[in-house]
């Protein structure tokens, strides 16, 4: 064998049958040869697999279709949490406000699990048809809300519906030819900037029609609209051509599915989110309310891992196959992972920070609303010159490595320099998209069977999505709680000058947590001078608070660097022409000409 060449499995399997023994470098050179196999593999069907059609019209507006469907799903994840502090002072206040979001995010967390096997087995058409009649609903139900517990009821249906669509993600990479992927999924997610707007829009409505409602009417438009394209563009290959392949009816792929795996992966994220979100909050850490469904749901998540790994199962949630490709498909997931620790935690966090420290009125909260997403347009035009850069692995290292020193450097954000926090705040969401961006195509380019890739985009999708909801409970309860212990001394600190008699300073204290000018009017004796000072130590209460969230956020980040060192950029050889999963119309063109050709 010449040196040049890259030793095989069979290679060095003989050479270890030969010398009896199992040697610290055969072993190294026993893994490099699987990772090469594996990586052959890959490339080999990716080569193989699918059409040669190019990007025809119905490929772009299907492509242009799946890009809709992130917009919808967007709607969905930016509205509420800019506007969440009018809705709790409109229906509540109610402590349990922010599982508005949070609920989103389970919801989106198990769906895009479940949608993307299921559509990889029956098809996906009329998952994507599903979940947009469901963000029908959601919007429905938040637009007559009459309860918090109402708006938390149409979080967690926007979550499942969100779940379905953002399948997208791996649909628009199988729909146009994989040398495109790249361009394509940058381009999708700079399209974005149509939802991305709507933080701003959303805080117009309010100024100009006083009813947070309107928002939520504004996005059943958006909604009904997506789902009208869908019907009319999106064509992929349907069950019955799947089953052409496997050979399985409904009914049979029914039986073998993995339903006990389901049910312990739907009991264990519930159960561990909710405790995590009532700890601090609604229950102590340390009380049995909190711990057990932590513990519980943590032992059903590990149960799910020993089920799916080595129990008989015919048609597996999660197949053990994907994350053998540690480099390719375990390591991109967890990175992307932790980065939307700390993006999505910021959603909700940076959004009470810049209206509540810097913003004036409702068109300047709107204009703070719009920092993340700015960066996650920017960030997905960046992504679009992906391939050309090369060297993803080196990429992502360098953005979660920036994205996490900009979280470091917001734990020192002050009241008086809004430009700085805007500036790092920018740079923390750009990161987020370089890294997820590039993950997901990693992830695509990472499994052997591209008939897999809705699975796979779904496990991306549930570790984001699901560290994002932990990240959002356990930053938010940090937030919080340190803002409750530091508020009554800051709002002391600040009027002591004006000797205001204990019962008035105990209720300037509940004053300046409500935040509101009826608050502020109830209290006996209070004047401009001591509402602003009141005022002044809310905002150093809750800046405490997300200093301490930001420092814990760090410990994250860093996490996600060191992981960043194990990922594999793309083999310039997986850049193929062939299209994975070819429109309907396409193919009968297709099938036609080649009728013609033989004709």
């Amino acid at each position: 064998m010449d040196s040049n060449d890259k030793p095989t499995v069979s290679h060095i399997d003989a050479i270890e049958s030969a010398n009896g023994s199992d040697t610290d470098a055969h072993q190294e050179q026993h893994h490099l040869a699987k990772v090469n196999s594996a990586d052959e593999e890959i490339i080999q069907h990716l080569q193989t697999t699918g059409e040669e059609v190019g990007m025809t019209s119905r490929t772009i507006m299907a492509a242009v279709t799946m890009g809709m469907c992130y917009n919808a799903y967007l709607f969905t994840l930016l509205i509420p949490p800019a506007i969440l502090t009018f809705i709790n002072a409109d229906l509540g206040p109610d402590p349990r406000y922010t599982w508005i979001t949070i609920s989103w995010n389970l919801g989106g967390a198990m769906f895009v699990t479940i949608g993307g096997r299921l559509s990889d087995i029956f098809g996906r058409r009329w998952f994507f048809i599903a979940g947009s009649v469901t963000l029908i609903l959601g919007s429905v139900v938040s637009a007559t809300g009459q309860s918090i517990g109402q708006m938390i009821a149409g979080g967690a249906i926007f979550g499942a519906g969100s779940g379905f669509l953002e399948m997208a993600f791996g649909a628009v990479q199988e729909i146009v030819p994989s040398m495109y992927r790249h361009v394509t999924i940058g381009l999708f997610d700079a399209a974005s900037v149509i939802a991305q707007i709507t933080p701003l829009v959303s805080w117009v409505i309010i100024k100009k029609t006083g009813n947070w409602r309107n928002c939520y009417y504004m996005m059943i438009g958006f909604q009904v609209i997506n789902l009208i394209l869908l019907c009319i563009f999106y064509h992929p290959p349907s069950f019955a051509e799947k089953k052409a392949q496997h050979g399985k009816t409904r009914l049979q792929l029914l039986r073998d599915f993995d339903w006990f795996g389901l049910f312990l992966f739907v009991a264990g994220c519930t159960l561990f989110i909710v405790g995590v979100s009532w700890g601090g909050t609604l229950h102590p850490w340390k009380s049995g309310a909190t711990l057990g469904p932590i513990i519980i749901g943590l032992l059903a998540l590990l149960g799910l891992g020993f089920y799916e790994a080595y129990a008989p199962i015919k048609e597996p949630l999660f197949p053990p196959r994907l994350f053998r490709a540690m480099r390719q498909f375990t390591v991109p997931m967890l990175v992307m992972a932790i980065g939307s620790m700390q993006y999505y935690s910021n959603a909700t966090l940076w959004n009470r920070l810049s209206q509540l420290l810097y913003a004036g009125d409702e068109i300047s909260k709107g204009l703070y609303g719009e920092v993340l997403p700015l960066g996650t347009v920017i960030g997905g035009i960046v992504v679009t010159f992906s391939k050309k850069i090369g060297h993803q692995r080196w990429q992502v290292l360098f953005a979660i490595a920036l994205q996490t020193a900009c979280v470091g450097a917001l734990s020192t954000a002050t009241l008086d320099n809004p430009v700085k926090s805007i500036i790092l705040t920018l740079f923390v969401s750009l990161c987020t998209s370089i890294n997820l961006l590039n993950g997901m195509v990693l992830v695509g380019f990472g499994i052997v069977h591209q008939e897999d890739i809705g699975t796979a985009a779904g496990l991306a999708g549930t570790s984001r999505l699901l560290a994002g909801a932990v990240a959002t409970a356990i930053f938010g309860n940090v937030t919080n709680n340190k803002y409750a212990e530091t508020l009554s001394e800051a709002v002391r600190a600040n009027v002591a000058g004006f000797n205001l008699p204990t019962a008035t300073l105990t209720k300037l204290i509940a004053a300046a947590k409500l935040n509101t000018a009826a608050a502020y009017k109830a209290v006996p004796g209070i004047t401009p001078a001591i509402q602003a000072a009141s005022k002044l130590g809310n905002k150093q209460a809750y800046l405490a608070g997300a200093h301490l969230s930001y420092q814990v956020a760090l410990a994250f980040g860093l996490c996600g660097v060191i992981l960043a060192f194990f990922l594999t950029s793309v083999d310039e050889r997986k850049y193929s022409k062939r299209t994975v999963a070819v429109q309907e119309k396409d193919r009968k063109a297709l099938q036609e000409k080649r009728w013609q050709d033989t004709a």
